[in-house]
């Protein structure tokens, strides 16, 4: 399975184009040596083709869940293919092949038509284009999703980059602030309601450290603003900023792993279906025939 690369001096991405443009490492340099700031993807799952093991992917036409599979949109309802949890998950193009627009040393250009393929789990047609720049230490990634059918057609964006807790053995902890509003409710990962005051154990609005014994799967509302992770005893600090389209994020941070994942997305969990029963602020972007949804997430390493 082809690799691309792009790099500058600092910084160094690759891209996995066959499996919905999903990053199988993400390095920077600080001191003559490679750090890797995401999850490094293993063996087996660029040769099992599995792009949710790898380093970072992209959710598209939708974040997250969609309950049971069904999406309910205008009036109508929709029956998608499930997981092993019973819902639709994470859209639909990330183990899907994009097409490469154009490439250089430093950026790479990828798309995608769902009407190339006839076993496509959504509705509607759909068109996708991804993009990859970097620049000394900073990390471009941006998408956009375009209604290629003549129907209005619901839409979401994200992205879902896993980190690394240790960049080396000096860290101890990692600290995180996040731009979070909100709190969505529930036992699962779908929400029971529109948001709720943050809880103190989940807000990260001011500095803190990842709790390694507190198990944390939750659907956030959010502002624009950035996202920081700061290893100190490593000396790097990392900020992703994402445009004012992503309204939500989804935190994540499993037992006794090495690595947590920060989500910039533009709907919430179930978000579609929140807003057919007329719930706001769930994110929802309806696309008239020809529009198009943008997102840009930007992620900056120093130190």
């Amino acid at each position: 399975m082809d690799l691309v690369t792009i790099k500058s001096d600092k910084l160094e991405a690759v891209i996995c184009p066959e499996l919905g443009g999903s990053i199988y490492s993400l390095r920077y340099k600080k001191d003559d040596q490679w750090l890797d700031i995401m999850r490094p993807t293993t063996k087996e799952a660029l040769e099992n083709k599995d792009a949710p093991e790898f380093a970072s992917y992209h959710l598209i036409p939708y974040s997250n869940r969609i309950e049971g599979g069904r999406l309910n949109f205008m009036g109508k309802t929709y029956q998608l293919k499930i997981n092993e949890e019973g819902h639709a998950m994470h859209g639909d193009v990330l183990n899907r092949p994009f097409k490469i627009l154009s490439r250089t040393e430093s950026e790479l250009l990828l798309a995608f038509d769902s009407r190339d393929f006839d076993d496509i789990n959504w509705p509607f047609p759909f068109s996708v284009k991804m993009g990859f720049g970097i620049s000394s230490g900073l990390f471009t990634s941006f998408f956009n999703i375009k209604n290629e059918g003549d129907e209005p057609m619901p839409a979401g964006l994200g992205t879902h980059p896993y980190f690394q807790k240790k960049l080396t053995d000096k860290d101890q902890d990692v600290y995180l602030t996040l731009p979070q509003v909100g709190l969505y409710p529930g036992e699962t990962t779908i929400p029971t309601g529109t948001y709720v005051d943050l809880p103190a154990n989940m807000d990260f609005t001011k500095e803190r450290p990842i709790d390694n014994n507190q198990f944390i799967d939750n659907c956030f509302k959010a502002k624009k603003g950035p996202y920081t992770i700061n290893w100190p005893g490593t000396g790097v600090r990392l900020q992703m900023d994402a445009d004012s389209y992503f309204e939500h994020l989804v935190l994540y941070t499993p037992l006794e792993k090495d690595f947590f994942a920060v989500e910039p997305v533009t709907n919430c969990n179930n978000g579609f279906n929140m807003a057919e029963k007329g719930i706001k602020d769930t994110g929802t972007v309806i696309l008239k025939a020809e529009e198009k949804l943008y997102g840009t997430v930007l992620i900056s390493i120093e130190g």
